[in-house]
């Protein structure tokens, strides 16, 4: 059966951190109708991110045209390990706080803090909070401290205080677009300068000048405008459409 659904979806492995993807995808869906696909792990499950990319292969066997996907973080991390697989569904792919070395995320900006720090478990969330979170009040830190524990055990990782998890580096056959932010301590500026060895024409890196790892929760209107400004020069003639409501709690 070919399911006709909406071009873009945003693939999400953080349920926990969904929350801060909200202010984005409200203004995303002012202008085009996006989906929302979201990996959930149950604590019986194996952590594998090879687990949640064969899972959202299924989800999207059945579409009937190439689909934009966008994620950030581990959801951006599983959106690019499907486009590099199945490159002839993925129209273009958009990351946003994901290194060219797809393995560095905030879990293994964790674990490395960890295994240095004598701090403990809690004190290394704290500071860590406050570093993702750059300029929130000290009530909040806790809450977001909760949120980031959590994570550590919904999210798919390959990554523990024992082993830190190596994924292959390079770019994709479909128009790329990267979305990072140049104060994110978990995606340094080398790092993100290592895109540029696999970028196409088609290409983009955006950078804004502050707002640390989740960026776009800081600044929506403005990471909207340049998504929405990637997608539109790759189909300048389709246009894009109103969607009426999308929730997500």
């Amino acid at each position: 059966m070919i399911i006709d659904r909406p071009k873009f979806i945003w693939i999400n492995a953080s349920p926990s951190l969904k929350c801060f993807h909200r202010r984005l995808l409200h203004q995303l869906s002012k202008a085009v109708e996006i989906e929302f696909w979201e990996y959930y792990q149950t604590l019986d499950e194996g952590s594998s991110i090879e687990g949640a990319i064969h899972l959202l292969a299924q989800y999207l066997s059945c579409s009937d045209r190439p689909i934009d996907l966008i994620g950030h973080g581990i959801g951006g991390v599983i959106a690019l390990g499907y486009a590099r697989l199945y490159p002839e569904r993925v129209a273009s792919l958009t990351l946003l706080s994901v290194a060219v070395q797809p393995a560095i995320d905030w879990h293994s900006y964790y674990y490395t803090q960890l295994r240095s720090s004598p701090s403990s478990r809690e004190c290394v969330l704290r500071s860590i909070a406050s570093n993702l979170f750059p300029s929130t009040c000290a009530n909040h830190i806790y809450s977001l401290t909760e949120r980031l524990e959590r994570d550590l055990v919904e999210a798919p990782s390959n990554h523990s205080l024992f082993r830190l998890d190596i994924l292959a580096a390079g770019g994709v056959k479909m128009p790329l677009m990267i979305c990072a932010s140049q104060d994110d301590p978990v995606i340094s500026l080398t790092t993100l300068s290592g895109w540029h060895s696999y970028l196409k024409s088609t290409d983009t890196i955006y950078r804004v000048t502050t707002g640390s790892h989740f960026f776009h929760h800081f600044y929506p209107e403005l990471v909207s405008c340049q998504i929405q400004q990637f997608w539109q020069k790759l189909s300048p003639s389709s246009g894009l459409y109103q969607l009426a409501s999308v929730e997500f709690n």
